[in-house]
C-alpha cells in the first residue's frame, strides 16, 4: 500500500469519526432539549454522551488540523525570511509540535492504562471510562504522525526563488 492510499484511509476515518460524533451529539443535544421544555423530562446521560463526543473530536480534530496545517501559530517569520529560510522555520516548528504531541501521547497512554487497571466507569452511562481516555493518545499519536510527515515535507520541499514557502500536503 503506497502512502497516498495509506493517508486516504487515515484522513477518511478521522473525518468520519468527527462528522459522525458532531452530527450525534447535534442530534442528541436537540432531543434532550425537546424532551427538557417540552415534556418536562430529559435523558440523565444525554449531557455526559456528549461531553465525551466532544473530547473525541477535540483530539480527532487536532489530527485533521495537523494534516491541513490549520494549527495556530504565528506566520510574521516565516512571511518575512527568505524562502529557504521559511522552509527550516516551518519544518523546525513542525518537529516541535511532533516532539509535544508525542509527550501528550506518552503521557496519555500512561494515564490511559491507570484508568483501565481501576476499572472505572462513568457516572450516568456506566460506560468504561477508557473509552474517552483513549481519545487522547490516538489522536495525539495522529497529530505526531502528521506533524512529522509535514517536517519532512517542508525539508525537503524546494521553493522557488521569488515565492513564499508553501507545502501541498497531497502529495503524501
Amino acid at each position: 500500500m503506497n502512502m497516498g492510499k495509506f493517508d486516504k484511509i487515515i484522513s477518511t476515518m478521522e473525518e468520519s469519526i468527527n462528522g459522525t460524533l458532531l452530527v450525534a451529539s447535534t442530534v442528541l443535544l436537540f432531543v434532550n432539549i425537546i424532551l427538557r421544555y417540552f415534556f418536562k423530562a430529559s435523558t440523565t446521560w444525554a449531557e455526559e454522551a456528549i461531553r465525551y463526543a466532544i473530547i473525541w473530536v477535540t483530539f480527532f480534530g487536532g489530527s485533521i488540523c495537523a494534516r491541513n496545517k490549520m494549527h495556530l501559530g504565528i506566520d510574521i517569520f516565516i512571511q518575512m525570511a527568505p524562502p529557504r529560510f521559511a522552509k527550516i522555520i516551518m519544518g523546525v516548528t513542525q518537529l516541535i509540535s511532533a516532539f509535544f504531541t508525542g509527550m501528550l501521547t506518552y503521557y496519555s497512554w500512561q494515564l490511559t492504562q491507570l484508568i483501565i487497571q481501576t476499572a472505572q466507569k462513568s457516572p450516568a452511562m456506566l460506560m468504561p471510562m477508557w473509552i474517552v481516555y483513549i481519545a487522547m493518545p490516538l489522536g495525539s499519536a495522529m497529530m505526531t504522525i502528521r506533524f512529522l510527515v509535514a517536517a519532512y515535507q517542508d525539508f525537503t520541499a524546494k521553493p522557488d526563488d521569488g515565492e513564499t514557502c508553501e507545502v501541498d500536503l497531497s502529495r503524501l
